[in-house]
Order: C-alpha cells, then sequence, then structure tokens
C-alpha cells in the first residue's frame, strides 16, 4: 500500500527537520507523498519541493500550512488548528496576512520573556532567536530551547510544563483568526480546508464546530491521528461521511522534538490524497465557471 502522511512540520516553523531533511526521511521511510503544514509560515514548502526533484519527484510534496484560530464558547477560549492543502503558497494575500502574523508573534514572545523574568528567567530576545529560523515563525519552542540552553530547566518539554503551556504562569495567548478567518484564507488561497486532530476537542464541542463550518465551506477533517484511539476514528468517520467531507491523515511530525519520529508511522493510504486531488480539481472547474465552489 502507497502510504501518505499530511501533517509534516520543518523548522521553519516548530519542527527540528530542516525541509530537505523531511524529504530525505519520508523517502527513507516509502512515503507516497507528504504535506508540509508549518504553523502560520510556507517558507518550507519550495526548498521541499526543490528536494524531492533532486530524486525524479518520486516523493510528492503537497504545499500546506496550518493556522490557529480561536472560539469561545461558554466563557470558555479555545484553540482549533485549520489545516490548508494544496494552496497557492506564493500568494501576496498570504504574504499580507503573514506579515500581521508576524508581528503579532514578535510581541505575544517579548511578553511571554517579560513574564519569564518575573520569575527569575533571565532571557532575551536575541537567545530565542537563535533557534526561531526567522521572526515570522517565531513561537514558544524557541523561546524553551532557549530556556533548556542556559540551564533553567532539563527539557524543553520541562519547561513547557513548569512555565509555557497552556494557562502555565508564562503562557501568552496567540494573536489568531476566528475558524471562519482561517477557512476563508485557505479559500483565498484556493485550498482546501481542514480541521486538524478533532479528537482533541470534546465531542459535542467537535461536532458543532464541523456543522458550523460546513456552512462557511469546509472540505474535510483529519481523521487518522497518532493520538486518535480507534473509537475516535470511527467517530470522525461517520462525522465525515454524513457532511460529504474529506478524511485526511498525518502524524503532525515535528522531527526529533517528540520522544519519536513520527512521520510514517501512521498507516495512511494514498487514495486518500487521491479523493482530495478530486475535490482540488471539482473547486476549479467550478471557480471557472463562475459556480458555487463543491
Amino acid at each position: 500500500m502507497k502510504k501518505i502522511d499530511l501533517h509534516v512540520h520543518t523548522n521553519k516553523s516548530d519542527g527540528t527537520f530542516s525541509p530537505e531533511q523531511a524529504v530525505d526521511y519520508a523517502r527513507a521511510k516509502g512515503l507516497a507523498a507528504i504535506a508540509i503544514t508549518d504553523h502560520d509560515t510556507v517558507s518550507g514548502v519550495n526548498p521541499a519541493m526543490m528536494q524531492a526533484q533532486k530524486f525524479a519527484n518520486d516523493l510528492e510534496v503537497i504545499s500546506g500550512i496550518e493556522i490557529s484560530a480561536e472560539w469561545t464558547e461558554g466563557g470558555e477560549e479555545l484553540e482549533i488548528h485549520m489545516l490548508g492543502y494544496f494552496i497557492d503558497w506564493e500568494s501576496e494575500v498570504l504574504q499580507k496576512n503573514f506579515d500581521n502574523l508576524s508581528e503579532a508573534r514578535i510581541i505575544r514572545a517579548e511578553r511571554i520573556i517579560e513574564k519569564l523574568r518575573q520569575h527569575n528567567i533571565l532571557i532575551d530576545m536575541d537567545d530565542v532567536l537563535a533557534f526561531a529560523p526567522s521572526t515570522e515563525s517565531i513561537g514558544r519552542l524557541h523561546i524553551a530551547q532557549a530556556i533548556q540552553k542556559e540551564g533553567y530547566v532539563q527539557s524543553t518539554n520541562k519547561a513547557f510544563d513548569m512555565f509555557l503551556g497552556n494557562n502555565k504562569c508564562c503562557y501568552v495567548p496567540k494573536h489568531q483568526l476566528d475558524p471562519e478567518g482561517a477557512l476563508k484564507l485557505i479559500r483565498d488561497l484556493k485550498g482546501l480546508s481542514v480541521i486538524a486532530h478533532p479528537g482533541f476537542l470534546k465531542k459535542d464541542f467537535a461536532l458543532s464546530l464541523i456543522q458550523r463550518m460546513v456552512k462557511s465551506g469546509l472540505d474535510g477533517i483529519e481523521v487518522y491521528y497518532p493520538e486518535h484511539r480507534e473509537e475516535t476514528k470511527k467517530y470522525f468517520e461517520e462525522i465525515a461521511k454524513t457532511y460529504g467531507l474529506l478524511m485526511t491523515g498525518g502524524t503532525d511530525c515535528h522531527g526529533t522534538v517528540k520522544e519519536h519520529i513520527m512521520m510514517g508511522t501512521l498507516d495512511i493510504p494514498y487514495e486518500l490524497l487521491e479523493k482530495m486531488k478530486q475535490r482540488r480539481d471539482e473547486k476549479i472547474s467550478s471557480l471557472q465557471r463562475n459556480e458555487p465552489a463543491v
């Protein structure tokens, strides 16, 4: 069976593999296709595609992105991740949005650094940027790496557990789009929109989110994911069938950040990618005929 992995991060956001290393690892694992889905940046897409071309394109590289969105329900702020596939990664629309996100990321990092100082963790922005490929992708992992380098914690996981994790003492929320805003951005980039790892959400909330997003043109659900149990997969398979949504899958590989390298550890069939390509082609045809998109 030809296998794929449609959720791969590189060091252009918060992974440890360079785009080229991600391609090389995918080929070593015998994968037929991967999607580069860095957080709020597409700077890893072209290098990955160029690397794949060196090997006669025996590995497909899909242009992708992962966008954070925020939804408030019942007074609780919830973070939702939206995956975009087959996006126009050279679009001026994308760059304009990224410029705004980049500025927000810098402000967030500065606020986290200030909070850390209040807990006698003395690092500065230069320490953090030593680990970040650029200011457009600066995130909590890079701050955690700086904290570890300076000897305040033994691992990045400890940095998150003690200081940087959600609702920890130095946590600062992201400046984020709402789910419809993230979906619209993906649509404007001519991509397919997919809700990432919905199993992290409560079932009732996940269902209401999907129902709400279907009305805005949602294309799919990431059904196959390392932390989705069998019952979770079956639950979202049924939802996808009910609402005519694509089913996608990926390992959310971040290189060596986690205990094991996740890429290629799930048996995700190439057939899913073929269905995604069919949906993409149908949407393109609809746009060319000025008809409502599928």
